[in-house]
């Protein structure tokens, strides 16, 4: 597995059939050959690609579901092998329930009706060998990838901080506070006016928790500052 560090740039998992691996090492190097050309520098983009043929295990699950977890967007490439594949669907289903863009890219021609709704009901971007201009259907992928920007990359971001709240059951410690909580509140603002991707239902469990524990906070600080204040005045006026 290859999970590359890089500075810039929307970061993606690619899924897809080994049938298909030719492709994506194709669409792997256009998507680095294109950070190149704008910014004379290698590695701007995160992509994590699987490539090694490992069967599936407990170990290897995790990694999937942690890799579909860090990154903003899942590129699930369409062939007729990989709609058939339940190692593919099972990273279909991470990432749906963790509220992932779903970028579906066509390498082969698959039937709508043999897809599944959540890739069926998605814009499609063609890279048929048969009438598709490759070079133009990846400025159509790295348009999508890189729209909304950096709305993506905090959904990544508080997402991860939410799933380890749940992971350590709902540790205080954890949840937001101050700047954080209203970066937070204004990201889910920016979701109901139209931005994608929107939160899921942890995110939305994680906001609501920190923002009760940030009122109790303030209620208890009121209480002190008034207890506070009755002593003072009686440490002042003593008779009175």
């Amino acid at each position: 597995m290859e999970d590359m560090e890089m500075q810039e740039g929307t970061s993606m998992m690619i899924s897809y059939a080994r049938q298909d691996k030719a492709f994506v090492k194709k669409v792997y190097d256009a998507l680095v050959a294109a950070d190149d050309a704008a910014t004379g520098q290698r590695n701007e983009r995160k992509i994590w690609v699987d490539w090694q043929d490992i069967p599936p295990s407990g170990e290897w699950l995790e990694q999937i579901h942690r890799a579909i977890e860090t990154h903003d967007c899942f590129v699930f490439v369409l062939s007729p092998n990989s709609i058939k594949e339940e190692v593919q669907s099972w990273e279909v289903d991470w990432a749906v329930k963790n509220g992932k863009r779903i970028v579906p890219i066509v390498c082969q021609e698959v039937d709508y009706r043999d897809v599944r709704k959540e890739l069926a009901s998605l814009n499609w971007i063609f890279f048929r060998p048969e009438g598709d201009d490759f070079g133009s259907a990846m400025k159509l992928l790295i348009k999508m990838l890189d729209t909304d920007l950096r709305h993506a990359s905090y959904h990544t971001k508080l997402l991860n901080r939410a799933i380890d709240w749940e992971r350590h059951d709902f540790e205080k410690s954890l949840l937001l506070s101050g700047d954080d909580l209203k970066r937070a509140k204004h990201w889910v603002a920016a979701s109901a006016l139209g931005k994608e991707p929107k939160p899921t239902t942890l995110h939305v469990s994680y906001i609501t928790a920190s923002e009760g524990l940030s009122s109790h906070m303030k209620q208890r600080k009121l209480v002190a500052l008034f207890f506070a204040f009755i002593v003072i005045i009686g440490i002042a006026f003593p008779a009175w």
